[in-house]
């Protein structure tokens, strides 16, 4: 069976890569040419090069292939509205046209929990053991959640008109050994003394393991109960959110503790005021604070996986201590915390 990915170079990408092969898998990825691809040469991958705003190497990625993984996108809380619908919407209903054409079985799409948040000023977001019942956000946090709504309607669309099998995945908080792009940033704010809990309460989530995520992904591939089904997918463990901070933190090497928490309408009015100061000048860079990141830090945001579990045989595999020791060692093994915010500068 070949898969065709998108994302294959990033944090989970990567991973999902990997276990695709030791499965035995032909593997195809999309890379654009300035990315480091040493690790899919050393596994064997097909590279076909390209990226989100390539047209035709969109329409030719699938072909010959049996499943796809659409795990590339635009994820980040700044930047033009034009850029956000080209890379997470244009680029997915070109994908899944073209793995309509070319008899693609199964199209297997990367989402986010955020497609649920919501943003006011009022209050944050509350989201409880939530399950995929549970609506978009009326009230858009930005333009990367408005557009990964739109891309997952596109997906399922063309499972209930276009008879594509297509499968939405909601990871939430994905996190571990690997991640060379949330953690670095995580540890950075807090050596600097700038990371900061806000609004009230525990503000629970549910984390989301790397390996438990690529486990959910390969279920997927032939189960039957998949196809135009939306699945919230996490280790299945409800945490404070700064619990985990903390944890990962210190298996990072740095001892912290949440301080004083930021009130929420503060917060969010900071941000608002920022973001509109940015947006007049037309800055590239983001704010230092925006409301998704008010949003992030806020409110609790916890999803049930019963759905996955029932129906498709989801039962996460890596628990919150043993990830937190290959978390640990993986630190270690690059050489301690300074090796680690070395990516924060790579990036």
């Amino acid at each position: 069976m070949k898969a065709i990915v998108t994302g294959g170079t990033g944090f989970i990408g990567s991973k999902l890569v990997k276990a695709l092969v030791a499965n035995g898998y032909d593997v195809r990825c999309l890379v654009r040419k300035t990315s480091n691809v040493s690790l899919l040469e050393e596994l064997g991958v097909e590279l076909f090069h390209g990226d989100l705003s390539d047209v035709d190497a969109l329409r030719d990625l699938p072909a010959g292939g049996d499943v796809v993984f659409h795990l590339a996108a635009l994820v980040t809380d700044w930047g033009d509205k034009e850029n956000f619908y080209k890379y997470n919407v244009d680029a997915t209903r070109i994908l899944l046209e073209s793995s309509k054409a070319h008899g693609i079985k199964r199209f297997i799409y990367m989402s986010s929990s955020t497609v649920v948040w919501k943003s006011q000023f009022w209050r944050p977001h509350n989201l409880v053991d939530i399950d995929e019942t549970y609506p978009y956000a009326d009230t858009k946090v930005d333009h990367y959640n408005a557009t990964k709504i739109e891309a997952e309607k596109l997906v399922l669309q063309y499972f209930k008109e276009k008879e594509l099998e297509t499968t939405v995945v909601r990871p939430s908080n994905v996190w571990g050994a690997g991640d060379t792009v949330i953690l670095p940033r995580v540890v950075m704010a807090a050596k600097k003394g700038i990371l900061y809990p806000m609004g009230s309460g525990d503000r629970f989530v549910t984390p989301c393991h790397v390996d438990n995520l690529v486990k959910a992904l390969l279920i997927l591939v032939g189960n039957k109960n998949a196809p135009g089904n939306i699945y919230f997918i996490n280790d299945g463990a409800k945490i404070p959110y700064m619990d985990f901070l903390a944890n990962q933190l210190k298996a990072s090497g740095v001892e912290w503790r949440p301080g004083f928490s930021i009130p929420y309408k503060f917060a969010f009015s900071v941000a608002a005021v920022l973001e509109t100061i940015f947006k007049l000048t037309k800055s590239k860079k983001p704010p230092v604070l925006t409301k998704m990141a008010v949003a992030a830090l806020s409110g609790s945001r916890s999803y049930k996986i019963q759905k996955a579990k029932d129906e498709i045989g989801y039962e996460p595999s890596v628990d919150m201590d043993s990830g937190m020791e290959e978390l640990k060692l993986w630190v270690d093994d690059l050489g301690g915390t300074d090796e680690l915010l070395k990516y924060v500068v790579k990036a």
